[in-house]
């Protein structure tokens, strides 16, 4: 995980080099055919999605929606597994090999001194290295904000990383504090992909890529809403930011009803 996370700050930080780069050329001329400016293009306004927009209204938090923090847990603890080799008369010493290779997140072979079944085996690797989310007993409240049709997340304990955050009810399009924007896709997820052990849900999720040279601002990140049974929303965002120069990665899930 350390490995993927300097690599996505590495990505962000060429591409503000980059973009400073050809912003330096831009301002000299040489960066445009002839020297010349690049003239605006003037797009035509979109008509509202009505379907959308109702999609949006039934994932969305209200204003003063009350969420608990999720966080994650495996299904089956490493000391279970360990017990259950002991037990068997497994080997310790390869048994400690595999513990080792799972600490380091990598997924381990079988190994038949350890006194259980391959099949067994399996089943134990599923359990260790599957998670399910589960609330964490601590909740907010959301502060968020409406004007005209764009609703936007402020300041609250203990999830400032939305703060800034903001959705076009008519569009969809989602805004960043750093300063960028993305359009939604549909997501629907069987209970066979389920990786949260909720089960089946459906939504909308936004990747936001983008770097910009002079506010020395960058951003990779991914904001899902997932609707559950029982009206319940699984909010879900994931950043690595840089903000004025300044590199954060963040993490947040949380659950509310609609």
């Amino acid at each position: 995980m350390r490995a993927r996370r300097d690599i996505l700050i590495s990505a962000l930080l060429v591409g503000v080099q980059v973009g400073i780069l050809l912003l330096l050329l831009g301002q000299s001329g040489l960066g445009q055919p002839g020297g010349g400016q690049a003239g605006a293009v003037s797009v035509p306004a979109t008509p509202p999605d009505l379907g959308l927009r109702a999609r949006l209204i039934a994932l969305l938090p209200a204003p003063g929606t009350t969420a608990q923090f999720m966080q994650a847990q495996t299904r089956l603890s490493v000391i279970d597994f360990q017990q259950r080799v002991t037990q068997s008369g497994g080997d310790l010493k390869v048994l400690a090999n595999v513990l080792g290779q799972a600490q380091q997140g990598t997924i381990p072979s079988y190994d038949e001194r350890l006194g259980i079944t391959q099949a067994e085996f399996q089943r134990y690797l599923y359990l260790i290295f599957s998670k399910t989310l589960e609330p964490s007993g601590r909740t907010v409240k959301l502060a968020l904000t409406r004007e005209g049709s764009r609703l936007s997340f402020g300041d609250a304990g203990g999830v400032s990383i939305l703060k800034g955050l903001s959705v076009d009810l008519s569009s969809g399009e989602l805004t960043t504090v750093e300063g960028f924007s993305a359009r939604p896709r549909s997501v629907q997820i069987s209970p066979a992909q389920d990786a949260t052990g909720m089960g089946a849900s459906s939504g909308l999720a936004w990747d936001v890529r983008g770097s910009n040279p002079r506010s020395q601002n960058a951003l990779q990140g991914h904001l899902s809403l997932l609707q559950y049974g029982g009206g319940q929303v699984l909010l879900s965002y994931n950043r690595v930011s840089i903000l004025k120069g300044r590199i954060s990665e963040d993490n947040l899930t949380l659950m509310y009803r609609r």
